[in-house]
């Protein structure tokens, strides 16, 4: 006859929390806005709250009612301020938020267009809808703004330049256009996938294939490769939304920084990219609440909890991210000073097992904290922080030299030859799968 026990057992399992927090890590900077966007309009115990003008005088960061969240000082730059509340002082209550799209397009087009241009970047944010459609036509703006319309046609023009492909276009036609011709300009070509947007996009909608074949005098694998080719790397939003999509492709060149290396008095620092008058902290009416939730009827009180939990939980594992990205990126920051210094060719080879074991960390911490982010060096470019755990970018850049300055097109054994003469031993096969990397030719076609 069997019988049944309870037993105690250790064992390890994978929180809600830890998940939440592990795709907050993973996520590049526009996403994670995105996701502060859509937690703002469906949690009520969030709000978004703007700094005081004055920085914290120890640490530079935000000040709300004379309090600096990220110190905890106490310091009071307002003498006049009242702080009745404890929670004012609790640093899981506020934490900066991330910054817009229309922020970043502010701050790039602030450094790239001349000060009487400002005000037309301005006006074209501005008529940005939630899709990244530009609502107005250039025609109406430059009327209002009583410009030429060649200016505004010029901003527009940068807009798009530094924006998500498609960015500041009129439907969806235009945006899938424009982002076709960033796929090509990164070599990324479909035959007659531009010419199915540009001239059979009503018959594509309607499912009219056999239509589109017959003007367009192709087969049915065509058709079906180029329907591929749409689905898979095009959207009909500039703005893309990421967050319904654990591991979205990669559709556009688009990037923003997350992390930034800056150099002051000779040494570098690293500083985790946020808004600087962007916070995001639990809604006052929310704390209120829920210090009386004992008194509140039974489903208020539930409403209550959850939303407040809900709040602190998501503000927590913000502030994890950003304490991660900023280890992670001083841990690059302490192997990677040569590079930064000197160029690409003094990368010094490095691991994310290295960073992992250096932070007490997992791997995939690391690895989450990495993909798909960017760093801002010293110097304005950006560059993928991926691209630093790869040592074959130093050989790669002096294939790139000689091949760039040769006189007549030199084959993959002779380039071998060369670069082991200036101490990079590879093989010829090495050389040709660097040349491919690069986008570069062989010597015949070259």
């Amino acid at each position: 006859m069997f019988e049944m026990a309870m037993m105690p057992e250790m064992g390890m399992r994978v929180s809600p929390a830890l998940l939440n927090l592990a795709q907050l890590l993973s996520l590049p900077s526009l996403a994670l806005e995105q996701l502060v966007e859509q937690e703002l309009g469906e949690n009520p115990a969030l709000e978004e709250h703007e700094s005081d003008e004055h920085a914290c005088v120890q640490c530079g960061s935000f000040v709300i009612e004379g309090i600096c969240p990220r110190c905890a000082s106490g310091n009071m730059l307002n003498e006049n301020a009242l702080v009745d509340s404890s929670d004012a002082l609790d640093p899981l209550l506020f934490v900066a938020a991330p910054r817009s799209l229309a922020e970043i397009l502010l701050a790039e087009l602030s450094v790239n267009l001349p000060a009487e241009d400002q005000p037309i970047a301005l006006a074209l944010i501005g008529n940005l809808d939630d899709h990244g459609f530009l609502a107005e036509t250039p025609e109406y703006l430059a009327e209002l703004l009583g410009v030429p319309l060649e200016r505004v046609h010029f901003v527009l023009a940068r807009l798009r330049e530094f924006g998500p492909p498609g960015i500041a276009t009129r439907d969806a036609q235009e945006c899938l256009l424009a982002q076709v011709d960033a796929l090509a300009a990164q070599g990324l070509v479909c035959p007659y996938a531009r010419a199915i947007i540009a001239d059979h996009f009503a018959d594509l909608g309607a499912g009219r294939f056999r239509q589109i074949m017959r003007q367009l005098q192709m087969d049915s694998e065509e058709l079906n490769a180029a329907r591929t080719f749409i689905r898979r790397h095009l959207w009909p939003y500039p703005v893309q939304s990421t967050l319904s999509d654990p591991a979205p492709l990669q559709r556009t060149r688009y990037r923003t920084a997350d992390l930034a290396i800056m150099e002051r008095d000779g040494s570098f620092f690293v500083e985790v990219l946020t808004a600087t008058r962007r916070i995001l902290r639990l809604n006052p009416l929310y704390q209120d609440l829920a210090r009386r939730a004992a008194t509140l009827p039974e489903d208020e009180r539930q409403h209550v909890q959850e939303y407040i939990a809900r709040a602190r939980l998501f503000l927590n594992n913000l502030r994890q991210r950003d304490n991660t990205l900023q280890r992670v990126g001083e841990a690059i920051l302490t192997r990677q000073e040569e590079f930064l210094r000197h160029g690409v060719r003094r990368i010094a080879p490095m691991t994310r097992a290295e960073i992992a074991a250096e932070l007490g960390v997992h791997e995939s911490t690391v690895s989450r904290a990495t993909a798909d982010k960017t760093i801002l060096l010293p110097n304005g470019a950006l560059l993928a922080i991926s691209e630093l755990f790869v040592v074959a970018r130093g050989v790669q850049d002096v294939l790139r030299e000689l091949i760039l300055h040769e006189e007549r097109p030199l084959s993959d054994e002779v380039l071998a030859g060369m670069l082991g003469e200036r101490g990079y031993p590879i093989a010829r096969r090495t050389v040709a799968k660097y040349r491919e990397q690069l986008k570069i030719p062989p010597s015949n076609l070259r």
